[in-house]
């Protein structure tokens, strides 16, 4: 719409649009409501087949051999980015997510968001799928890849915080998963860009 961040106006949309205000409020709502209906076909965790196509890339790609392998996806907190601060509540906005992907292409299979910007990862960790129903998530000696600001857990494999990331060894295994490394309509439309993307490519 030829705007800058968060800079759009209703009636600025409205009026390069040539519709009322109300119109572009309920086209909206309509877009969201179509988006979000497909939440289940494009935003999920995957099934044990699925998981171990992931395993055999990390396999071919890392060389993460034996246990290593059964780490299937990786975890991190980000924010959204607003152009100001808002004038009402600003210091409480709520910019945080939270998602898991996965290291072959980026798909995102699960997140949480709605917190503050100054929540710490592991908090939002604790809202995730993975985290209320980690048995639909790992099984086995499964685990998700997360960076220094997680706690180790039989579920989370973290990096080497200092003195210990000085190590030659635990630099080179940091090193590795470092390079693994909206909301919820957001999410759904990256999920289906690559799928479509995906299949054209495969054509």
């Amino acid at each position: 719409m030829g705007q800058y961040g968060n800079g759009a106006s209703l009636e600025d949309i409205a009026c390069f649009a040539g519709c009322s205000e109300g119109a572009i409020e309920l086209y909206t709502t309509w877009c969201f409501t179509a988006i979000e209906s497909l939440h289940n076909d494009f935003v999920c965790l995957y099934t044990d087949k699925e998981k171990e196509e992931e395993k055999c890339w990390m396999d071919q790609h890392l060389e993460f051999k034996g246990t290593w392998r059964e780490g299937w996806v990786m975890y991190d907190g980000t924010t959204v980015v607003l152009y100001a601060k808002p004038a009402l509540n600003g210091d409480s906005y709520f910019t945080r997510k939270h998602i898991g992907n996965l290291p072959s292409n980026l798909q995102i299979v699960d997140y949480s968001h709605g917190l503050t910007g100054s929540a710490h990862d592991t908090w939002a960790f604790e809202s995730t799928a993975a985290a209320k129903y980690p048995e639909g998530a790992f099984k086995g000696e499964e685990f998700a890849w997360v960076d220094s600001a997680y706690p180790l857990t039989s579920q989370t494999i973290t990096v080497h915080k200092k003195p210990a990331s000085l190590f030659p060894h635990n630099a080179a295994f940091d090193y590795a998963v470092a390079n693994l490394h909206w909301m919820t309509i957001a999410i759904i439309l990256h999920n289906i860009a690559i799928e479509v993307e995906g299949a054209k490519q495969g054509e």
